[in-house]
């Protein structure tokens, strides 16, 4: 069951092979943008703020790329599968709609790789990408940029479920979409930040999904080092989880299933 949930969002992301034609494209023109504005901004200095010229391109471009993994125009099949009623063949399952839904967004990262290799790809042969400043900085790149993947995963989850009271989600959606994207650092890096903001950001579960693994992979050190942002992403994890719990039972309570 937990596999075959997987393949089925990997096929359901890679179904609309122009969807995914265009959404790579998009992404590698992103990426030339980005690595093209940023040296704009630069143009005449070698750092802003103390960061280089060549760490403020580069986390622009991998800001981008991690953020196209972690939210898809899709963040969930849940208001979809309300939508259509097929909800019910759900809550029979032994899953449950919440482990179904994380197992397909599993899947799903898979219609995200085409773009994250156009987009590295470019920003690799224009000369806009860094490397790891070292080996202990990659590693925890990749592990905290697991454990924000699930962060994200868990908070589109949460937000999808407002399906569950209204037939109409874009507007939830948007204002999501709106703040996480800007409080995560993928939009700006948090480094450019008004002072007086970072606070209430950095109290927030977004910058723990994009800006703390790139802080690493730049090799800066973040809010509460390595063990500090695993420990805030372990925290917000069992929050999410939590939250969630609580929604999908508020959410199966309002479900009327008709007919047997």
């Amino acid at each position: 069951m937990p596999w075959s949930m997987i393949r089925l969002g990997a096929k359901n992301a890679l179904f609309f092979r122009a969807n995914v034609a265009l959404s790579t494209v998009s992404v590698a023109f992103q990426a030339v943008l980005l690595v093209t504005v940023w040296r704009a901004v630069y143009s005449g200095r070698s750092h802003v703020a103390g960061i280089s010229a060549a760490d403020a391109v580069s986390y622009a471009v991998t800001a981008m790329l991690l953020w196209h993994v972690a939210l898809p125009w899709q963040i969930s099949s849940i208001p979809g599968r309300v939508h259509e009623g097929t909800i019910a063949t759900d809550l029979i399952r032994p899953l449950g709609i919440v482990g179904q839904s994380l197992l397909q967004s599993v899947g799903g990262v898979v219609g995200a790789i085409p773009g994250a290799i156009a987009g590295l790809a470019i920003a690799f042969a224009l000369g806009g990408l860094t490397p790891p400043a070292t080996a202990g900085a990659m590693l925890g790149f990749l592990l905290t940029s697991a454990l924000g993947w699930l962060l994200a995963t868990m908070l589109n989850l949460a937000v999808s479920m407002v399906a569950f009271w209204t037939t109409d989600t874009r507007g939830p959606f948007y204002v999501y979409r709106a703040i996480a994207s800007f409080a995560s650092g993928a939009l700006v890096p948090l480094w450019f930040i008004p002072a007086s903001l970072r606070p209430l950001l950095d109290a927030l579960p977004f910058g723990l999904q994009v800006f703390a693994p790139l802080q690493l992979w730049h090799g800066q050190v973040p809010l509460g080092g390595l063990w500090g942002v695993l420990a805030a992403q372990v925290c917000w994890l069992a929050a999410t989880a939590a939250i969630v719990a609580l929604i999908t039972w508020r959410a199966l309570r309002k479900v009327v299933i008709n007919g047997g």
